[in-house]
């Protein structure tokens, strides 16, 4: 019986994976009961499979129904962002999904959809995952259809830790713009430290999408050909605001004066740049050169940047900003910080000492030359 057959047989054995559900596999006796009816394999893979399932629930909507180890789940794209992606693919040509892991995002692509991945077990996750044909052989080898659309999600794993460069992938960069040369357009998935001048030697036109989910930036996805909707340009997407925005990052105009409301981009708006163009539309100003924090005068509406009502400054040392929260009668804050000048967890439970007052927030920031704190209140959205 090959590996494979293992993990589907364990998935479909209703009263082993119960048993391993209410076992502790660390107690002996426990461990030994279990041995009487299953072997020590299914039983390692109905605990691996359950812990799969337990770290998918809120990223995959077929969660308790997967079939997948706990790696699977954690290189898997999330169900939102994949139906996200999902929506460019429209289309009745061919379709392949090259390194395709469990499924995430073969579940959400076109129906006609083929599942390529050079692991056999992930070929039999995915395809059990989303009933969808998946193919087990070397991406570099398959011919692909030159009409054909790809979504590629290579790997950037050692066997320690993630990996984020263009060069730590796996198929190569230089692998993956041969099979780019070929096809009519698609996506590869990356890491979001990965720029635009990084990608100089693509000969096809491009478009960086970075993607925002629970405020953090987790995805990058480099759209090529066809599917590149808005060529030479970046793009932030927010899955939190249901709002993506596009255009070329532009430069900042700066201010040194602290009045009226800070405002904090959206990550995904500012990993891609247009955080400076969408503070300018507003009218909002830098407070200093690369430091992703605004200021202006009056409050405005937009769900790209949170706001902070400013309430006043200090120097940067903990017992002024102490000594000004005391005018507030508050000793509830969170602190932000740009460039680590200061440790904020360090400083927050400095500052925290006791729980009374309205929740203040604190800004710790190098300013050129100065080094202020700026006390705030945050704002509900208008």
């Amino acid at each position: 019986m090959t590996n494979s057959d293992l993990w589907l047989k364990a998935n479909a054995n209703t009263p082993l994976l119960d048993a391993v559900h209410e076992c502790n596999l660390e107690d002996v006796a426990s461990m030994s009961a279990l041995r009487k009816l299953w072997s020590v394999d299914e039983i390692t893979i109905a605990a691996s499979l359950l812990d799969a399932r337990k770290r998918a629930i809120g990223k995959l909507d077929n969660a308790n129904s997967i079939v997948s180890d706990s790696i699977g789940v954690q290189q898997a794209t999330s169900t939102q962002i994949a139906k996200h992606k999902a929506k460019r693919f429209s289309t009745n040509e061919p379709v392949f999904d090259l390194c395709c892991g469990i499924g995430a995002d073969l579940q959400e692509l076109p129906s006609q959809t083929v599942g390529v991945d050079n692991n056999q077990l992930r070929c039999t996750m995915a395809n059990f995952n989303t009933g969808k044909e998946t193919i087990c052989k070397d991406v570099l080898l398959m011919d692909i259809p030159s009409n054909a659309l790809i979504h590629i999600d290579p790997s950037r794993r050692n066997e320690t830790k993630r990996l984020h460069s263009l060069d730590s992938m796996q198929p190569s960069i230089e692998s993956i713009l041969a099979i780019t040369s070929k096809v009519h357009g698609g996506c590869i998935k990356v890491s979001p430290s990965v720029n635009l001048e990084d990608l100089e030697s693509f000969s096809v036109p491009l478009e960086l999408e970075y993607i925002e989910e629970r405020g953090r930036v987790v995805q990058c996805a480099i759209w090529f050909g066809s599917l590149a909707q808005n060529a030479e340009a970046v793009t932030a997407t927010s899955m939190t605001l249901g709002k993506s925005v596009s255009g070329v990052p532009d430069f900042s105009t700066f201010t040194k004066n602290f009045a009226g409301w800070i405002m904090e981009p959206n990550s995904a708006l500012e990993r891609s740049g247009l955080h400076c163009n969408v503070a300018q539309e507003l009218g909002a100003l830098e407070l200093a050169p690369n430091l992703g924090l605004f200021c202006i005068k009056e409050q405005r509406n937009s769900e790209w940047f949170q706001q902070f009502e400013i309430l006043d400054t200090t120097p940067l040392r903990i017992e002024k900003v102490k000594d000004a929260l005391a005018k507030f009668k508050c000793t509830q804050v969170e602190v932000k910080t740009r460039g680590k000048t200061i440790n904020p967890n360090q400083w927050q439970n400095t500052l925290s000492s006791k729980s009374f007052g309205e929740l203040l927030t604190v800004f710790a920031l190098r300013l050129g030359k100065k080094r202020v704190a700026i006390i705030t209140r945050r704002l509900a959205r208008l």
